[in-house]
């Protein structure tokens, strides 16, 4: 990494930049701008390393020294406290990296899985991020969001996913009501089969209920529940997604190589 130019410095809230980076803030944002806002010092200075093509700006307070080196090419600006925390969402005080967030392809779902993969219908950002992070962890080779899906690049999802968000491979699907029959995935339902009784296919995509509504009528398939006590209705769906990618790791392990990636 070599020096970057000296740090620009914005003192008005009506400043283009400004308002571009509060409207990173939310999905419509990003779309329009194909951008996104990568917040806290560790996941900044990691995102710099392992995704520098990535990375566009990074913004900081005035008279806060940046902690980290800055690819040349990366643009910086300098803010006022006050400006700064318009940006901020989370009022950490740690420089915030803008980043490139380009359109998903859209997943063919016609097509069979290749190795394991997620259907996300996820509506909160912080569940997908999560979910993202898990995902990563666990060897899945796609996460496949669908139309009721948060928007993993939203600075909520990007947080929660401590930006492993930029490693997992996402593509865009239908609505959870218009997945294609017959069913090319199985589902966690709490009216399902035992988990641990199920004989996992190397290729498969597993689908994962909406918080709250869980899975609406949609094409029959097979259906996983994890077994739990009767004093709960319900586990959070990242819960339960996690220890059903464990369960198909117990049946199909990681390779060394993965392990060391």
């Amino acid at each position: 990494m070599t020096s970057p130019s000296p740090s620009r410095s914005i003192s008005s809230a009506q400043n283009a930049h400004v308002k571009r980076w509060v409207a990173l803030q939310d999905a419509r944002g990003i779309e329009r701008f194909q951008q996104c806002l990568v917040p806290g010092e560790k996941v900044v200075r990691e995102t710099l390393v392992q995704h520098p093509a990535q990375c566009l700006e990074l913004i900081h307070r005035a008279k806060i020294p940046l902690p980290f080196s800055i690819p040349a090419h990366v643009k910086t600006y300098v803010l006022s406290t006050p400006l700064f925390e318009k940006v901020d969402l989370f009022g950490t005080g740690a420089p915030i990296l803008v980043c490139q967030a380009p359109p998903f392809p859209s997943a063919d779902l016609e097509v069979p899985p290749r190795g394991l993969e997620i259907l996300c219908p996820l509506g909160d950002p912080a569940n997908v991020g999560a979910l993202i992070r898990t995902a990563v962890a666990m060897g899945v080779e796609r996460v496949i969001l669908l139309k009721e899906s948060a928007h993993p690049y939203h600075p909520k999802a990007i947080r929660a996913a401590s930006g492993t968000v930029f490693k997992m491979s996402l593509a865009q699907g239908p609505s959870i009501r218009d997945l294609p029959e017959p069913a090319t995935w199985v589902a966690l339902d709490a009216q399902g089969e035992s988990l641990p009784a199920f004989q996992w296919p190397e290729d498969i995509r597993i689908l994962i209920g909406e918080e709250g509504p869980g899975l609406p009528s949609i094409p029959p398939g097979k259906r996983l529940a994890v077994p739990m006590t009767k004093s709960i209705e319900s586990l959070n769906a990242v819960v339960a997604a996690g220890m059903a990618l464990y369960a198909y790791r117990v049946q199909h392990p990681l390779t060394n190589r993965a392990l060391r990636s």
